[in-house]
């Protein structure tokens, strides 16, 4: 049996299949009570799969489950106690919500002097899976807080499966159909695991995880940014449409060159060259996917978290920067960002409040923490002048 706290886009769209696919029996998590009268009610859902290599869609039915709503905590307990493994995928923001449920499971784990325990976090942070360790480890008393120090293991991931696919949903949908292109390969921490190999199909570990979170960070996050922002100025409605767009692909390209060598750089012992090359060849395929019918919207919404210091493209010019590379290109989609002013999105909003009453340069280094007297901070101003005079439509 399993345990999965979150039954959203990855919950049910990736780990739901990959779970059913190894044998698992499943228990969602979540807190969403409609969504958890659904799933109990019919027992199974659909899962459709749009191939970017086969350019076709697989349906699939998903059982072998149960769902839970956060509210029944003796039962999660239980569930917890008599699980192989547990999961996570309910966004950074919602991990010390958990917090208290997993650690009661730990404690009646422990008390049935039950075998190690890991938990699987598919969240998009690099140090999420220290963040729920505290967070647990504030609801344990001794000795289950050192039972778990020894026997329970926080195990990041790298998820890169694409879900949503609200262009290519169907009038006749089922209400609980998830949509995702097929993308199944997760590397995990394998040095944060405490028991052994999970069993979950797609699952491998990888000894320097870091370098392996940052390579996903820096090319699939990052492309996914880029095309988005970029497409939106330039007026797409889908991400597969900005490969048709010659300015767009050749920032692209750019952008993904400048980590290229920045990436291996860093992680010489880590990071092989064509392996490396064959993973931004899979990005270019699977962004270009017309099947998935991805909005531009969806994939550029919250820009102030995504201008962030340490996220997708401020963070990428650093760790090109420290490697003693431009981030040419890079600059190029932090002013794309920058540009980004969607009404219907309320961060993109405040974006614009600020660039409005702040100036573009004060918005650049309170929301990034960029000084923009540096030479970057200088390229980014200079091509946001230059993108608001010649790319919109």
């Amino acid at each position: 049996m399993a345990v999965q706290f979150g039954a959203g886009n990855i919950g049910r769209g990736l780990m739901g299949q990959l779970l059913r696919e190894s044998g698992f029996v499943t228990v969602f998590v979540d807190a969403n009570s409609s969504l958890v009268e659904h799933l109990n009610a019919r027992g199974s859902y659909p899962l459709r799969l749009l191939d970017a290599y086969t350019q076709t869609a697989r349906e699939l039915v998903i059982d072998q489950f149960q769902a839970l709503h956060t509210n029944q905590a003796a039962a999660i307990a239980e569930a917890i106690a008599q699980a192989r493994l547990v999961a996570t995928a309910v966004g950074v923001a919602n991990l010390e919500a958990i917090a208290p449920l997993l650690a009661g499971g730990i404690r009646r784990r422990f008390a049935g002097e039950a075998r190690p325990l890991d938990v699987y976090l598919c969240e998009n942070l690099l140090g999420a899976a220290d963040l729920l360790a505290q967070y647990v480890a504030g609801h344990l008393e001794e000795p289950v807080r050192a039972w778990a120090e020894a026997h329970v293991g926080f195990v990041g991931t790298s998820v890169a499966r694409i879900v949503g696919g609200a262009g290519a949903r169907r009038p006749d949908d089922d209400l609980l159909v998830v949509i995702a292109d097929a993308h199944r390969d997760i590397p995990y921490d394998g040095k944060a695991a405490r028991a052994g190999a999970p069993g979950v199909a797609g699952f491998h570990p990888v000894t320097n995880f870091r370098a392996e979170v940052e390579r996903k960070i820096f090319t699939h996050n990052l492309a996914h940014a880029g095309l988005s922002y970029l497409g939106y100025l330039r007026g797409h409605t889908f991400i597969h449409e900005t490969f048709a767009d010659e300015f767009v692909r050749s920032v692209f390209d750019g952008a993904l060159g400048e980590t290229t060598e920045a990436l291996l750089r860093r992680y010489p012992a880590d990071l092989d060259r064509r392996d490396h090359l064959e993973i931004r060849q899979d990005v270019r395929i699977r962004f270009g996917n017309p099947l998935l019918k991805d909005p531009i919207t969806r994939v550029a919404k919250d820009p102030l978290r995504k201008l962030g210091r340490d996220d997708r493209i401020v963070g990428a010019a650093q760790l090109c920067l420290s490697q003693g590379l431009v981030p040419e290109h890079i600059a190029t989609i932090c002013a794309a960002a920058l540009c980004y002013d969607c009404p219907g999105d309320p961060h993109a909003v405040r974006l614009q409040t600020m660039i409005r009453e702040q100036g573009v340069r004060e918005t650049l280094r309170q929301v990034s923490g960029v000084d923009p007297a540096g030479a970057f901070g200088q390229s980014v101003i200079a091509q946001h002048q230059d993108l608001r005079r010649t790319t919109a439509i």
